[in-house]
């Protein structure tokens, strides 16, 4: 049986299921599943997992991220990811062509993009980022909210159930990068209440009524 339901918050220790696979953040003995971590359980079909409750990201390939330019070199952009290593976006992994030693032109200090981690190294854990593919770009000036990077699978939901309800509820295009940094866009006025609900699903995330609670918070405006 399973001891505990999706989204629960678990202890290093804790039985998990007897009847399921162990994946990412757990152990197995005695054919038990137990947690690794103080974390947050994911229950699937089959496997379970827990992710820390930490505020560091740790890249991994293949991961969509939002990133802040902090310095510009003659053939690349060194990016802000909100991990604590090194991250770079290279001019030739770009959906445009751009100009080596006039990459300011295209893309500045300060600017946020929308980009996926392709390359992570073992020995630093620095990661090189691309832009390659058209739903990669740069993000217009914007609100940007930081959250735990281990709460993102909540604000997404399942199948993208949460996060589908807070655009539609709020009216807003929200980007969620998978390091903790979304980017908000929208009328003025709404940005605000989208705002609101990507906090609460922060704050609440281990709720099994989070999705109620998102809701009522859109109907309480309209």
């Amino acid at each position: 049986m399973d001891y505990f339901k999706n989204y629960d918050v678990v202890t290093p220790g804790d039985l998990l299921s007897d009847e399921k696979h162990g994946g990412e953040g757990t152990y197995t003995e005695d054919k038990k599943i137990f947690s690794k971590y103080f974390g947050m359980l994911h229950v699937g079909d089959r496997e379970m997992m827990v992710s820390p409750l930490t505020s560091v990201y740790e890249p991994h390939e293949g991961d969509d991220i939002v990133g802040q330019v902090i310095e510009v070199s003659s053939k690349y952009w060194v990016v802000d990811i909100n991990a604590p290593y090194y991250t770079r976006l290279d001019a030739r992994d770009l959906n445009f062509r751009a100009e080596i030693n006039e990459l300011d032109r295209y893309i500045q200090r300060g600017d946020y993009i929308y980009a996926r981690v392709f390359r992570v190294y073992t020995g630093n854990h620095a990661a090189d980022i691309s832009m390659r593919g058209t739903r990669y770009a740069k993000l217009p000036s914007n609100l940007i909210v930081r959250i735990n990077p281990m709460k993102i699978p909540r604000l997404i939901g399942k199948e993208g159930a949460m996060i589908n309800a807070i655009k539609t509820g709020s009216g807003c295009d929200v980007i969620i990068g998978q390091n903790g940094i979304v980017w908000i866009d929208g009328d003025e006025d709404k940005k605000p209440l989208a705002i609101e609900a990507v906090e609460l699903v922060q704050r609440e995330y281990y709720n099994p009524n989070l999705a109620e609670k998102v809701r009522e918070l859109f109907e309480h405006v309209q």
